[in-house]
């Protein structure tokens, strides 16, 4: 398998973004360039990892523009693998609009699974494509954050980029 990817500057760290040639296959945050460099070897062990900034740069531009306050399109090919349960709930995070959250119950009540909201906190957490699916946007039903494989920090930075920016549309408006 040939992967290429890209790392990004954000204000909420460094941003890997890797691809195939069929889609995004992992999005993650992480510290610094040779740590992210190292955890996508890890992740792909037997794969030909090669940087490319320009190949990648649509894709990269799509995050920056999502860190200005522009959806990501739901038609952004991907390339990750999952249970048919994990692709339920994956699907059902898409649908969560940008500036709302949903509690983990709520999740499992929309796929039909009234009872499997720790299985949902799991699908979450096992989700390779930060933001593409925005797993950052479920919450645990008393309100508070729950966890967030790249840190707690960042999902609060998530969301409240997403809840200012709405915000200030509404007051532009």
């Amino acid at each position: 398998m040939h992967i290429t990817y890209s790392i990004v500057k954000s204000p909420l760290g460094y941003i890997l973004i890797a691809a195939t040639a069929r889609g995004i296959a992992t999005v993650r945050f992480g510290d610094s360039d040779p740590i992210l460099q190292a955890e996508l070897v890890h992740t792909y062990p037997e794969a030909d990892c090669e940087r490319d900034e320009r190949g990648l740069s649509q894709w990269a531009t799509l995050l920056q523009n999502y860190l200005q306050g522009l959806p990501i399109p739901l038609t952004v090919p991907l390339d990750i693998h999952g249970s048919a349960f994990q692709w339920k709930v994956w699907e059902a995070l898409r649908a969560i609009p940008f500036g709302s959250t949903r509690s983990y119950r709520e999740i499992a009540q929309a796929i039909g699974q009234p009872t499997a909201a720790r299985a949902v906190a799991r699908a979450c957490a096992t989700n390779p494509v930060a933001v593409f699916i925005p797993c950052h946007r479920v919450i645990q039903g008393n309100g508070q954050l729950g966890g967030y494989y790249w840190g707690v920090e960042r999902k609060q930075l998530l969301l409240d980029l997403e809840h200012n920016i709405l915000r200030h549309s509404v007051i532009s408006g």
